[in-house]
């Protein structure tokens, strides 16, 4: 897991037991060159693509300038090739990424997922954006309840 700055106040409660660290939703779009911590509260499943050599459907890294990490209980070596969908608000969000990072954690693996393409980095940033703030939203909900 990141070790992110706390940004929150002194004296506020975490947000949910066992979840990514606070982000302020607002840092994620200036990220750059990092994996943004996809948080644990939302679903996300990931298959391994085929890597042939002759057979390339997406244009190569070129120019993504962040990934994603989340936690996994599977070991995927570096190197692999995956498609991660995140569903969000009724649509499934899907990208192609390359494993960077794979730490060990006490009960699995931190996976870094570097995107295959600029694309799926603009929107991937969107979709982390929008999963930070609901969880935000679901902390302060628990809080004031």
């Amino acid at each position: 897991m990141h070790a992110m700055p706390d940004s929150r106040a002194p004296g506020t409660a975490a947000a949910l037991p066992g979840a990514v660290p606070p982000i302020d939703p607002l840092h994620v779009d200036t990220m750059r060159g990092d994996f943004i911590p996809h948080p644990d509260q939302f679903p996300l499943r990931y298959r391994r693509r085929s890597t042939l050599p002759w057979r390339h459907d997406e244009p190569e890294a070129g120019g993504a300038d962040v990934g994603v990490s989340f936690h996994s209980p599977r070991h995927l070596p570096a190197g692999t090739r995956i498609e991660l969908e995140i569903p969000l608000r009724g649509v499934t969000q899907r990208f192609v990424g390359t494993v960077g990072m794979v730490p060990e954690e006490s009960e699995g693996y931190q996976i870094g997922l570097w995107f295959a393409n600029r694309d799926d980095a603009a929107r991937a940033r969107i979709v982390e954006r929008i999963c930070h703030t609901e969880c935000y939203l679901q902390a302060r909900r628990q809080l004031s309840a």
